[in-house]
Order: C-alpha cells, then structure tokens, then sequence
C-alpha cells in the first residue's frame, strides 16, 4: 500500500531525500503551530493592558501618565483571573 503525505509517496520504498523532505515538512509544521501559539499568548497578555485601571487599587489616588509614575507605581497581573491592580508608592511602602 502506497500513500502520499505532503507530496511524498510513503510505503515500502522511501530514500534518504524523501525521509529528509518528510521531516522538514513535520518540521515546518511544528514551528508553525509554535510560532501561532506564541501570538496568541502575546495577544491574550496586549489584551491584559487595556484592562489598567486610572487609580491605585488600594487608595485610590489617580495615576499619573508621567515617566517617573511608570517606573515607581507597581502593576500586578493575574492572568488565571483576567486582573490587573495598580499600587502607588506610598501604598507600596506600607506593606
């Protein structure tokens, strides 16, 4: 009985060059399954952005959009829980 997969007669009789066209095409395929479940998890994690709240999750005080508030506030994500907190510093400093 004679098959083809992928343009490659598979049976009783395979070469060397149709052995190494058949794993280079299972190769291909994996790399493309893994590549497509990396942009998915990238996707689900730049969804994650858009759900920061505006103020600190303890307190409440507003964020502000300025360089020094990004390096010094603290963000926690709960990917399990599709969550996002803000805390500011000197809710950070209490703990």
């Amino acid at each position: 009985m004679l098959t083809f997969l992928a343009g490659i007669m598979i049976g009783k009789a395979m070469d060397k060059k149709q052995k190494k066209a058949l794993k280079r095409a299972q190769k291909k395929k994996k790399l493309k399954k893994e590549a497509q479940e990396t942009q998915a998890k990238v996707g689900r994690k730049m969804e994650m952005f858009n759900k920061l709240p505006e103020n600190c999750s303890i307190c409440g005080s507003s964020f502000p959009k300025t360089k020094e508030a990004h390096m010094s506030w603290q963000v926690k994500v709960w990917s399990e829980r599709q969550e996002v907190t803000l805390v500011c510093p000197p809710c950070l400093a209490e703990k």
